[in-house]
């Protein structure tokens, strides 16, 4: 047996616990709440075991060990039942589905082991291994340095290829978009950057390139950016021709360019240079027995 195929299955026994030590039981739970959603999924034609094969689900729990795994050697974090505990208290409050919930947690045989082990559990690290690889500056240095590399040769007056366009309302938004305002785009966390900015930002660039025809065009507001981006675009965004610093997001970098400014929109070029891919990167590591 490969040495990194036992360190996987060690890792797996451990996490079961006495509870449920075989793997195939970690499975069986697996199925058993993935069966819950597929009943609640709305538009599902296709059979629970069509859509979810016995090899699928056993190929996403070994994954998700795996996940768990290089969290530990990489990052040297040990998911503990403290936290694991704090995750199922997370869920049982903040559910928006609490049917749902009941359903799952009778699916586990009204287990709070089984339930923190297969619902919660896989939920903290997926989350705390997507924070640390989105945050990590070695695996992202040569992105930010092309992106970098990119601000500076709109400093210098060129214009970088694959350039899009954003538009932001300045004025408020009025009161009867913001009581349907679930059509816009969920903000994500990002970080800009440059020599002189440093601030955790959330950046909304969403925005439609091109409305597809029939649709009404959304459109974006300034006032939904979290505060301190605001502060910044502000500060770098005042006239035509401005560079904002590089903005990183979860999944890149960014780099605005005013295009058009007025007391009522801003509108702008951007620059977006991907970082590595998370599944990629997923697949390359190896793990130390």
């Amino acid at each position: 047996m490969r040495p990194t195929l036992i360190v996987l299955l060690f890792a797996w026994t451990a996490v079961c616990s006495a509870d449920s030590p075989s793997i195939a039981d970690c499975c069986a739970d697996q199925a058993a709440i993935e069966r819950i959603y597929h009943k609640h999924r709305i538009g599902t034609k296709q059979s629970f075991e069509e859509v979810m094969p016995a090899s699928l689900i056993e190929k996403n729990v070994r994954l998700a060990f795996r996940k768990e795994a290089i969290l530990r050697q990489r990052y040297g974090l040990a998911i503990t039942d403290k936290i694991v505990e704090a995750e199922v208290k997370r869920i049982n409050t903040t559910t928006r589905a609490p049917e749902i919930l009941t359903e799952i947690k009778a699916a586990l045989g009204n287990n709070p082991a089984r339930f923190a082990r297969c619902m919660a559990r896989p939920i903290v690290v997926e989350r705390e291994l997507r924070y640390r690889f989105n945050n990590d500056d070695e695996l992202h240095a040569a992105q930010r340095k092309q992106a970098e590399q990119a601000r500076q040769k709109l400093l210098d007056g060129g214009t970088p290829g694959n350039m899009h366009e954003v538009t932001w309302e300045m004025t408020p938004r009025p009161a009867d978009a913001r009581a349907v305002n679930t059509a816009q785009p969920r903000q994500t966390q990002g970080k800009a950057r440059s020599n002189l900015y440093s601030v955790e930002a959330t950046v909304q660039v969403a925005q439609p390139l091109s409305t597809p025809v029939g649709e009404k065009e959304q459109n974006i507001y300034f006032e939904d950016l979290n505060p301190e981006l605001q502060k910044v675009l502000r500060a770098q965004l005042r006239k035509k021709g401005d560079v904002s610093a590089v903005i990183e997001m979860p999944t890149g970098f960014l780099v605005f360019v005013t295009e058009d400014i007025s007391t009522e929109r801003l509108g702008a070029s951007l620059i977006s240079i991907p970082k590595q891919s998370y599944e990629t990167w997923l697949e390359q590591q190896e793990i130390q027995p």
